[in-house]
């Protein structure tokens, strides 16, 4: 992340290093060509003189999309990230990580409405509600026996199972999210939140 986020500052170095003649901001200009400015970048990764060799289009940079539920990658999106592309457990979830989103984009000093909020779905999709529902069933029956899911879920989670009666309401207390994981940390905290805000037990 930190990596990424010297990289971006170079990419948004190199876009802005060719003011185009249809800029407002640098008024009127007699270079039809507009003015190329480098940006002699020197970093801990990056050693970048510039400028860009073409002026960007009227319609201005290319949207950053960024996808990661990590506090770094939240940092970064706040700093860079136009879209956010996110893994939303609960509807409450969801409206706090955009609360979130939107405060931490106005803390690194950019505008209201800067930054939008993608959320992740999987959809299975018919042409009846008899045949989702059969889709439903078809993807029900290809999943695992339902103790193998809860033992995989109750390690993902960080959940004691010893501890803890799988049909029992979880609560906050009962999660210890590894700091290391293969799911991304995104999913793994959508689905605390899921758990948490429709009061589940680990069965359900």
């Amino acid at each position: 992340y930190e990596r990424a986020e010297e990289f971006l500052e170079v990419v948004h170095g190199l876009w802005n290093s060719w003011k185009f003649p249809w800029d407002e901001a640098i008024g009127p200009n007699p270079n039809p060509f507009g003015e190329v400015m480098p940006i002699n970048h020197e970093g801990k990764y990056f050693k970048v003189a510039g400028p860009l060799n073409v002026p960007l289009p009227p319609y201005g940079p290319p949207v950053v999309v960024q996808a990661g539920g990590s506090d770094q990658g939240k940092r970064l999106a706040s700093r860079f990230g136009e879209i956010i592309y996110a893994f939303l457990g609960s509807k409450p979830a969801g409206r706090r990580f955009v609360a979130e989103a939107r405060a931490a984009a106005r803390a690194q000093g950019r505008p209201e409405g800067s930054t939008l909020v993608l959320p992740s779905f999987v959809p299975l999709i018919g042409s009846t509600e008899a045949e989702v529902k059969r889709l439903v069933a078809e993807y029900e029956a290809g999943l695992d026996p339902a103790e193998q899911r809860i033992e995989a879920l109750s390690k993902q989670l960080g959940i004691d199972l010893e501890r803890i009666n799988v049909d029992q309401v979880l609560q906050e207390k009962d999660f210890n999210l590894p700091k290391e994981s293969a799911t991304p940390i995104g999913i793994l905290k959508s689905m605390v939140d899921v758990a948490l805000d429709e009061k589940l037990s680990l069965r359900q």
